[in-house]
């Protein structure tokens, strides 16, 4: 097998260089100097693949290429120009992006948000501004940053939920509702992705994020529109786990307006620390949740009755998530295969396994293999928008 790609890059919020190997979720490691993270990643790598063949996970074949080598090159003085055929022999997905475009036009599609939608812009796109000290977290970045702190003793270090049980252990629940706000709130701002997406107007969206970077996407969107910095713009409602008092789900209205979107945090929300999910309880217990009858069931009518009409767009996630496949499954499971609406996925690393059954034998998703930096402001163009840097 030939080996896999490294990025080593200086980064401001670490205070080091960092190395990582996109095609490894989560594999990455800092040093004081390139060869340091060098060294350390090698390392890391050794031990996800170690434990990816002790759990019999599918482990990767190398493939990442980074887009600027697919950009034509720039000759330098005295040097010949070099043409280079961009996407030369590569699947297109202009159908499935025309078919999207026209959803989200018709306001008939229904955004799943994912934390990847804070990731930073590759160096090539220099016309954005966010630097990494303003991104939140993603999950495995999450994931390290609790096992190091609270000395995680397994080589999983990269299992968000675990991680998240023996941080609960050893910080109790408050310890680690705590530490997981300051990282996903603290000085951090919305990506330009997460703008591109609240200025597309999706009338329904569901996120399993935390913070509140999307609803401040959209006020920053409507006070450029003319409405007041006070006016509510938009609704809220928030997974309750129900432990000690049930209380009724906020359902959308029958006809959710892009005007006034409506956001469900399924995984709840920092400014109710009984409502986050993060650990392997908390899972269980939102998976006991979707069993409830209305009004208590996590999901109101109304929303699921648009997930049997309308398209839904995944932004920010990679399906080998369990969890999320599971919560996908549930909510269709009853649904005949001929009823229910396309789905996509924007994902430049879907996993093969999970493409070949989800896509091409069961026709539940069709993937989007592009980076979100290469789709999303693409979608956002054609669609009249104005370019948010």
């Amino acid at each position: 097998m030939p080996d896999y790609h490294i990025n080593i890059f200086y980064s401001e919020l670490e205070k080091g260089y960092v190395a990582d190997i996109p095609d490894l979720a989560g594999c990455r490691a800092s040093g004081d100097n390139p060869g340091e993270a060098l060294a350390k990643v090698e390392q890391e790598k050794e031990r996800w693949l170690e434990a990816a063949r002790a759990d019999q996970r599918n482990i990767p074949m190398p493939q990442y290429r980074p887009n600027i080598y697919d950009s034509p090159r720039v000759s330098g003085p005295g040097e010949p120009s070099e043409a280079v055929i961009v996407g030369a022999g590569q699947p297109s997905f202009e159908g499935d992006l025309e078919y999207i475009k026209g959803k989200i036009a018709e306001h008939q599609c229904i955004l799943f948000l994912g934390s990847a939608v804070h990731s930073t812009p590759p160096p090539e796109l220099t016309q954005y501004n966010y630097p990494e000290e303003k991104a939140p977290p993603i999950g495995n970045q999450l994931s390290k940053y609790l096992a190091q702190k609270a000395k995680y003793p397994g080589e999983d270090w990269w299992n968000l939920q675990r991680v998240a049980q023996h941080y609960e252990k050893e910080n109790q629940r408050f310890g680690l509702v705590e530490t997981t706000t300051e990282l996903v709130t603290k000085d951090r701002e919305p990506s330009p992705i997460l703008r591109m997406l609240a200025d597309m107007e999706f009338p329904i969206v569901i996120t399993t994020n935390y913070d509140h970077l999307y609803e401040q996407a959209l006020e920053q969107k409507a006070v450029a529109e003319g409405a007041a910095e006070t006016e509510k713009t938009y609704d809220v409602s928030v997974y309750s786990p129900n432990k000690k008092k049930k209380s009724k789900t906020i359902d959308c209205s029958n006809a959710p307006t892009p005007k006034r979107p409506y956001i469900l945090k399924i995984h709840g929300d920092v400014d109710k620390p009984e409502s986050i999910v993060l650990t392997d309880e908390d899972y269980i217990q939102f998976v006991l949740r979707m069993s409830d009858k209305h009004p208590f069931n996590p999901f109101g009518n109304n929303v699921l009755a648009h997930l049997t009409k309308w398209s839904t767009l995944f932004v920010g996630y990679s399906l080998m998530d369990y969890n999320l496949r599971l919560l996908f499954k549930t909510l269709r499971w009853k649904l005949d295969e001929a009823s229910i609406p396309r789905t996509f996925s924007v994902d430049k690393k879907p996993d093969d396994l999970i493409r070949y059954f989800w896509e091409s034998k069961q026709d539940y998703v069709n993937f989007i293999v592009l980076n979100l930096w290469d789709c999303i402001p693409k979608l956002h163009a054609e669609l009249g928008k104005e370019p948010l840097l």
